[in-house]
């Protein structure tokens, strides 16, 4: 709550802060770049790049009634500012702070390794001053700014000059869709939990989850792969089988030969062996396929998938 209120003090609309914030959140999570499980960015990251825009780009608060004649027009520059901003950004060496210049900054020496850590620096306002985009790596970090400029790309190609024009486009930014797996990858590494009741399997699917973080790193870092993690678990439509996929650029036969990967995967496996409180029902495997593969199993008639 207390780095929320920080937030709220900076942003100097609050509500236009908000509807900014649910319009970018919505975005992020359509087009499959949103949640810090996945490598991706949390909800609060988000929100420290709103508070950002809403900042630098709109004026200190003279009236509630300059709130209520907030235009649409005034809202697409915002949106617009947001994804210029950030798509041009070096992220790979610099470090968005909301904080001023002058601010008492910290050393290197007082740096703790939570702010160093993650390929997106994106520092919270409020001691410690810790990295909100600790959960990033390079990979996730790329897709994100593709994202960016995804959008800005979209902008370019279609009108926005009247107030219609404006409304049209932010329709059209919600409608991008999710790209995964994109043209980039060539297999993908699929894993099925299933269990004998849906309160299982929601565990089940939670302690995936928290081991999760390790191995994407231990991909990028230990094995040098570039990875797209999907954002949402998929579920058999009886809710007591479960699905989530990462992609890669390597074609299936070279991943499945390539001894890091191959350890680290095994390590990961490890893992649910280790959950204290698995039981017989609690299953789970694996499986390595090409990205065309995956889509053919896709279009046969089986048991719908629900993603969440």
């Amino acid at each position: 709550v207390h780095e929320i209120e920080r937030l709220l003090i900076y942003v100097r609309y609050p509500p236009i802060f908000q509807h900014l914030l649910t319009f970018i959140r919505n975005w992020a999570q359509h087009v499959g770049l949103y949640g810090q499980v996945y490598g991706y960015l949390s909800g609060y990251s988000w929100a420290i790049l709103c508070a950002y825009i809403c900042h630098k780009y709109l004026l200190p608060i003279k009236s509630l009634s300059s709130i209520e004649h907030f235009s649409i027009e005034e809202f697409f520059s915002l949106v617009q500012q947001f994804f210029s901003i950030f798509a041009q950004f070096n992220w790979s060496s610099e470090a968005l702070r909301l904080y001023p210049k002058s601010y008492k900054q910290i050393t290197l020496s007082e740096k703790s390794s939570v702010y160093n850590r993650g390929s997106m620096r994106i520092i919270s306002p409020s001691p410690p001053y810790n990295n909100a985009g600790r959960s990033t790596i390079n990979s996730t970090r790329d897709l994100i700014i593709q994202g960016f400029q995804r959008v800005l790309q979209l902008l370019n190609t279609i009108n926005t000059i009247t107030c219609e024009d404006k409304s049209n486009a932010l329709k059209q930014i919600l409608e991008l869709n999710n790209d995964f797996p994109n043209e980039k990858t060539k297999s993908l590494l699929q894993l099925t939990l299933s269990s004998e009741n849906i309160y299982e399997l929601d565990e089940w699917i939670g302690w995936m989850k928290s081991r999760l973080a390790h191995f994407i790193n231990d991909c990028e870092e230990e094995c040098h792969l570039i990875i797209q993690t999907q954002n949402s678990i998929e579920y058999r439509s009886n809710k007591l089988e479960a699905f989530y996929s990462i992609a890669f650029q390597l074609d299936p036969e070279t991943l499945i030969h390539h001894r890091n990967f191959s350890y680290c995967l095994n390590q990961f496996l490890d893992q649910f062996n280790l959950y204290p409180n698995r039981k017989e029902t609690m299953k789970i495997s694996q499986k390595i396929i090409s990205i065309h593969d995956w889509k053919l199993e896709r279009m046969q008639p089986k048991p719908q998938r629900i993603r969440k």
